[in-house]
């Protein structure tokens, strides 16, 4: 029961994220002062934690080489491209797009021979994968002059970054160490790696008591907090199971988020197409679910 009640939060604090983003990115705020927020505010967050609760920062070689790979997989990159494409995608097709990672994480377990072939988690990632080729055929006519052709392809790249930082985390995790230190660590190297792109793209985003874009930022970063922790937590307790359904959760939510928030309104096709892949994401899970109950490993 607890493990549903993370994986609900964890959904809507990521989908929260998404929107706010769509809002902050259309109203005036730099993608890459956005991503600095999003990294050095959490950062700046649990490194009180850490002192409050007295955690050791453990960093030798091992945990070193986890924290940047995870960190620029996990949160540099699909975070930039993100907020970046936030300007040109309707939140509600962002928040579907970001989230078929599970898609790529089948195909990344079986290269890795953490997963067996089926032939039924293999065929709905095919149904996945038909539904985001609707949207992208679809989506190319229905916002063109937005989007210049390019910007669904590359919103394609953030599950891949996502889905190959959850494989990583899960298979790679040090003995030592926990979850605050692990999220900590990723948010330093996002942090670092944001802090020169701010600088020469002169993206810097001034917080002001007045300004609505401030008090969104520092929700994004409380909830960002949390929701950094949460992933390791989850991970560490039942594998890829609830990351999962952590990613079908967000995807509904930024539809709703969308459609009641922002007005977003879509072609039949288009919605046929979202119908598709949360298809595929809950066949995915439920059949992950099936493969554990009988001794296969996870993610």
């Amino acid at each position: 029961m607890v493990q549903v009640i993370l994986l609900i939060i964890l959904g809507i604090d990521w989908a929260s994220g998404y929107a706010i983003a769509g809002y902050c990115m259309t109203h005036g705020v730099n993608p890459y002062g956005y991503s600095f927020w999003q990294s050095f505010g959490p950062m700046a967050i649990l490194l009180v934690i850490h002192f409050i609760m007295k955690q050791k920062i453990i960093f030798n070689k091992l945990t070193f080489k986890y924290i940047i790979l995870s960190g620029v997989t996990g949160i540099v990159i699909p975070n930039l491209l993100i907020y970046i494409s936030a300007n040109h995608v309707p939140s509600g097709l962002l928040t579907i797009l970001s989230n078929i990672s599970p898609l790529f994480l089948y195909m990344l377990a079986l290269l890795f021979k953490e997963e067996k072939f089926s032939l039924i988690r293999c065929s709905s990632i095919l149904i996945g994968l038909i539904g985001v080729i609707l949207i992208i055929a679809d989506g190319q006519q229905l916002f063109k002059l937005q989007l210049g052709g390019a910007w669904l392809f590359i919103v394609l790249l953030i599950p891949v970054g996502y889905a190959f930082s959850a494989v990583y985390v899960s298979k790679f995790r040090p003995e030592i160490g926990n979850s605050l230190n692990y999220a900590l660590g990723m948010l330093v190297v996002s942090a670092i790696f944001n802090a020169p792109l701010v600088y020469f793209n002169q993206g810097f985003y001034a917080l002001h008591s007045n300004d609505i874009n401030t008090w969104l930022i520092i929700l994004e970063v409380l909830l960002s907090t949390l929701g950094y922790v949460l992933l390791f937590v989850i991970i560490k307790m039942v594998g890829a199971v609830y990351y999962t359904l952590v990613n079908t959760i967000t995807a509904l939510t930024g539809i709703i988020y969308g459609y009641f928030i922002f007005n977003q309104k879509y072609s039949n096709n288009i919605y046929l197409a979202i119908a598709f892949v949360i298809l595929a994401l809950i066949v995915l899970t439920a059949t992950q679910k099936k493969a554990i109950r009988h001794g296969s490993r996870s993610l």
